[in-house]
């Protein structure tokens, strides 16, 4: 398992690995600096790897750059090569149409396809907790844990109760 030598995702493959060799399974973790280690996930020099998302689920779009054949790197984030041509028709389908309950449809079933085929496993999600002086104004904090909030965030002169 590739990794980077943030903490929190070096110790994340650390807890798989000790999970793993409790049901039998060695796997061998490798830390890299992030520019190599991502690099390597781009060409698809992996067998497993730990990355974390930052934002990406607040549109069904998401699925076209994680999950379409046309979206290997450098294009898009299928850096599994996963491909299906089931999928790639209904992400593109859905992609296009302006009925939104053919949308609907279309994107149950994609994610119907990739929760029986696996092509990655989502093990967690971190919260966004945002701890700010009273005099950090127009906040929004998104769901999708991003830190688009800041642009419309503004700094007051003083602190009011």
């Amino acid at each position: 398992m590739k990794t980077s030598t943030d903490e929190t995702s070096r110790l994340l493959a650390l807890i798989l690995q000790q999970q793993l060799r409790e049901a039998g399974i060695a796997l061998e973790v490798r830390s890299f600096e992030f520019a190599t280690f991502y690099s390597d996930i781009s060409k698809g020099a992996f067998q497993m790897y730990t990355l974390r998302w930052l934002g990406g689920n607040e549109d069904p779009d998401i699925f076209r750059y994680a999950y379409d054949s046309r979206m290997f790197p450098p294009h898009g984030a299928n850096r599994g090569r996963y491909a299906n041509s089931e999928l790639d028709a209904l992400i593109r389908e859905a992609g296009m149409s302006s009925d939104q309950a053919k949308r609907r449809t279309d994107y149950v079933r994609v994610q119907q396809i990739l929760a029986a085929e696996l092509p990655s496993i989502n093990l967690w999600y971190l919260d966004a907790v945002l701890v700010h002086t009273r005099r950090l104004r127009n906040i929004q904090i998104s769901s999708s844990g991003n830190f688009d909030f800041l642009r419309t965030a503004t700094v007051a002169d003083k602190a009011s109760p």
